[in-house]
This record gives structure tokens, sequence and C-alpha cells, in this order.
């Protein structure tokens, strides 16, 4: 038994290693990277785009694939400007970028590579002007969309930076809103004669705030829901203590492509 299981565990690892010597001579190294010699349509792309781009530069955005940002084209009007002065034009692909892809054939199985023509046109842009060139030009289009924006309001966290955080006790970007909460109700004293209610919330304070560039605060708004109906009489002096725990924490501007911002921040108070 033991014999027979080595004998297959052998046979496997000859069998990966052959199909990885195949793929690798099938491989060619082009101005996109390692295709397969037999994906014919990328490499007719490739050269379309480098015959194309002798007499047409342009830039095309690629949808990566997965998880989109729901802002990912905030920039797009001043990347436009900034490529329109280097006589660039600004595209959009229509192809779908998928990262793993296969050809399936009689012979085997190979990868296959999207949107090749788009890759060498801005691939061919890196060469022309530089290292990274269309990378840097995007940071710097969202970079002068932030500045054009600099007294308007950001909304936390979707429109600031990735795990931008802005309550620094907290210890990281997912521990932030557990934490403020924490600290409230560490000093919250129920009102006398509040009726609370067994397994179940007592009340849910639904909170908005400004969070200016300068650390402070400002617009906060508080909506409060009591589980117990007779437990709104008590409503000004909740409010009134969860305003002086807002005022008086400890916060810090969202930043947006490094840059600070004013932000609106919602949480919601919960016992």
């Amino acid at each position: 038994m033991k014999k027979s299981l080595l004998i297959l565990l052998a046979l496997h690892y000859l069998n990966s290693e052959a199909q990885e010597n195949k793929l690798e001579k099938n491989t060619i190294n082009t101005i996109i990277g390692l295709i397969d010699k037999r994906d014919l349509n990328c490499s007719t792309e490739i050269e379309r785009a480098k015959a194309d781009f002798k007499s047409k530069e342009v830039y095309y955005y690629i949808q990566p694939e997965g998880y989109i940002d729901i802002n990912y084209n905030r920039h797009f009007p001043f990347l436009n400007q900034l490529l329109k002065k280097k006589g660039i034009q600004f595209l959009s692909s229509k192809e779908v970028e998928i990262s793993s892809f296969w050809k399936e054939t009689n012979n085997g199985n190979y990868p296959l590579k999207t949107n090749c023509y788009c890759k060498a046109s801005n691939k061919l842009l890196n060469i022309k002007y530089g290292h990274n060139f269309t990378t840097k030009i995007e940071q710097t289009a969202d970079s002068l969309y932030v500045t054009d924006r600099i007294n308007d309001i950001f909304e936390y966290p979707n429109e600031v930076d990735h795990y931008c955080i802005i309550y620094p006790k907290a210890t990281d970007f997912p521990d932030q809103k557990f934490q403020i909460q924490k600290d409230f109700f560490s000093n919250f004293k129920f009102p006398d004669g509040f009726i609370h209610t067994i397994n179940k919330r007592d009340f849910i304070a639904k909170t908005r705030l400004i969070i200016r560039r300068d650390n402070s605060i400002s617009d906060i708004k508080i909506d409060i829901e009591f589980e117990n109906p007779e437990n709104k009489k008590f409503h000004s002096e909740i409010i009134s203590q969860l305003t002086h725990h807002i005022e008086n924490e400890n916060w810090k501007a969202a930043t947006s492509k490094g840059i600070k911002v004013n932000s609106s921040f919602e949480i919601n108070f919960y016992n």
C-alpha cells in the first residue's frame, strides 16, 4: 500500500514537472511580459499596438479583475487633461480583465492573456516617457482631484485613503468604531429612572459628524431611537453626554492621497 502511494506521488510529480517544462518551452518574452507563443491573438495585438503607437499615443484604463473601488474614476477628468497636454489620448478598455484564462485544445491547455493591445500601448508610453509614467500620472491626477475639492466634505471611509485611522486610540482600522463605543460607555451614566429592556438594546444613537482638516469636530447630528418609548424624556440628557464625549475626544483628520481632508463620519452608539 505504501509502495503504491509512493509510485502515485512520483508519477504526479513527474507529470506536473513535464507540464511546467512544456509551458516554459512555449513561453516567449514580450513588452507586456511572458505570454504563451500559441496565444496568437495576443501576439498579433501587441504588434498592432506597436504599429499604431507610431502615429497615435493612447493610454488605456484597464478595469482590474475583482473588487472595484466606487471612486475609481473620480480623477479621470484631470487625467484626461494631463495626458492631452502630452498629446496622449485617454480611453477605457472594453475588454474584461481576467488573470486566469486558459485555452483548451486536443493537444493540451495553455494560458491566454487579456487586454494585450491596451497593455502594450500603456507599456510603450512607459518606455517613451519613463519608468512607471502611467502610474505616476494617475497619482498626480488623483492628487489634483483632492486639492480641487480641498474645502469639500469627503465621505469616510469610501472617499479617503484605505485603512485611514481617524480615532488614534484604536489599534487598527477595523477596531475604530468598537473602541469609540467602548470609550463612550465607560463613562456613560444612564439617567435616574431610565427603564432598561431585558435582552435588547436600550437605545441606538445614530451619529454623524464632520472631522475637519485641523482635527477639530463640527456638525454633530444625533438621532436616538429608544426601545422603550417611555425613555424618550431622557433624549436631551443622552444627547448631551454623547456630544460632550465626541467634542472632547482626540480625533485625527482623514487623508486622501496623503492630503488632509474634511470628512463625514457615521457611527451608531448602542449598549
